[in-house]
């Protein structure tokens, strides 16, 4: 199971296979309208183009000789002190951004002129302002909100290492981590009103532990296999090591999640919005609503658009706002929560694939995915011995998961977490075997 979970085209294909079915299901029973050849043409196109791009590099890598044991990477290596030291700075990040979360709070009260204890109890109105209030700020580069994304990227790299400790450290420490760094979490998503963060926060974590957990699977079974062609006549061959998966470490992290939807739901009723019979009815539709209508949308928006390609300003978007704030390009009018379409009911999403399209037509849907196939198939060998290199496969990863939702990297926070990785958290990744106590 981590196995699968930490394969890039496995992870891509299903959850291709699993939207896809989903619509078709949707345009079946007449929830959506019936899906144009464009439409169909591009989803074979993606899918056809990220799998040449990780077979691509798969094969090239096939073709050349490889050494039993991954390449030696020159950093310090990650003792169980530097981990832990490097978990307690980055939940104090995360402690800090969850202090300026409340800070914006405050200041959203002031700029509609409304009190701070009305606009809290108020979930609705909340969540209108607040939105409100982060698109009009897109362009700007005020200090809070930089400072807001310098703290979260710091706060999800040490989920990244949160998932790396749980499997790695056998001490009961990984325990009180992981239940500081998910109170955190659940408080910012609650501040948000939104489960899009905290969701990728929790990815991050058990991504992270799936990976590690298959690499040493492999590795074991690798040197097993060795072991046996070379001593087939000098006797039996060392047993396996005990891999056992304890899902409880995981499963909490996912009852995270889950409990964040259960109060955003109690908070904003979101299940009303889709005329259920009953009010559990109306929250699993609203599930299906947020993993199918994304394609819907992408129909309506292939059916509409005008042929005027951005160029790049939705695919490099954070790069495009400092050129913008530098007076470098030109500012256009950009809805960071997604243009709102009635499919019926309210849709904002359009999959990763509009970015690519809007900016480069068909060739952006070509090349987009054929990118993050040969990147993520070029990362798996290097992430299995580099902290940064985790980090940053690990992104990649979370924004293949989602890309049936939107487009993963478009924000300063995401950027600013693979900077972050390279820079100051350059450390060698060992086994359970090998990992030092200390260094």
């Amino acid at each position: 199971m981590t196995a699968y979970l930490a394969h890039p085209l496995l992870v891509f294909l299903s959850v291709w296979g699993v939207t896809v079915t989903l619509y078709l299901a949707g345009v079946s029973a007449g929830t959506f309208p019936a899906p144009q050849a464009l439409l169909g043409g591009v989803l074979l196109l993606n899918v056809v183009a990220f799998c040449l791009g990780y077979l691509t590099w798969s094969l090239f890598q096939a073709l050349t000789p490889q050494r039993n044991e991954p390449p030696s990477i020159p950093a310090r290596p990650l003792a169980l002190r530097r981990m832990r030291q490097a978990l307690a700075f980055t939940l104090l990040m995360g402690v800090a951004a969850l202090a300026l979360e409340l800070y914006r709070v405050a200041l959203l009260a002031a700029h509609f002129q409304i009190d701070w204890l009305y606009l809290v109890t108020h979930p609705s109105l909340y969540r209108l302002r607040l939105v409100l209030f982060i698109g009009s700020d897109v362009f700007q580069a005020s200090s809070v909100v930089m400072l807001l994304s310098l703290t979260s990227a710091l706060f999800s790299l040490g989920l990244v290492l949160l998932g790396a400790s749980l499997y790695l450290d056998p001490t009961r420490w990984k325990y009180v981590y992981l239940a500081a760094f998910l109170l955190v979490s659940l408080v910012i998503g609650v501040l948000h009103l939104s489960r899009y963060e905290v969701t990728t926060n929790i990815l991050y974590v058990v991504l992270a532990y799936c990976f590690l957990h298959a690499r040493d699977y492999a590795a074991d079974a690798r040197d097993r296999r060795s072991l046996l062609a070379e001593n087939a006549r000098a006797g039996p061959a060392r047993p396996a090591r005990a891999f056992s998966t304890p899902y409880i470490k995981l499963l909490i992290p996912v009852a995270t999640v889950a409990l964040l939807f259960l109060i955003v739901e109690l908070l904003l009723h979101k299940s009303a919005a889709y005329d259920p019979d009953n009010r559990l009815q109306g929250f699993f539709f609203h599930l299906y609503w947020y993993l199918a209508s994304p394609l819907a949308a992408l129909n309506e928006f292939l059916a509409t658009f005008t042929g005027d390609h951005s160029l790049g300003r939705n695919t490099f978007f954070p790069f495009y706002k400092w050129l913008c704030r530098f007076h470098l390009a030109t500012e256009v009018e950009v809805s960071i929560y997604g243009e709102k379409l009635f499919l019926p009911y309210l849709a904002n999403t359009y999959t990763y694939l509009r970015t690519f399209y809007e900016d480069f037509g068909l060739c952006g849907v070509a090349l987009g995915p054929y990118l993050f196939g040969t990147i993520l198939a070029a990362l798996r060998r290097y992430a299995g011995r580099s902290f940064a290199g985790l980090n940053l496969f690990l992104v990649l990863l979370v924004a293949i998961l989602l890309s049936f939702y939107n487009f993963f990297l478009t924000s300063n926070q995401v950027y600013l977490q693979i900077l972050f990785g390279f820079l100051f958290f350059r450390f060698e990744m060992k086994t359970t075997d090998e990992l030092p106590q200390r260094a």
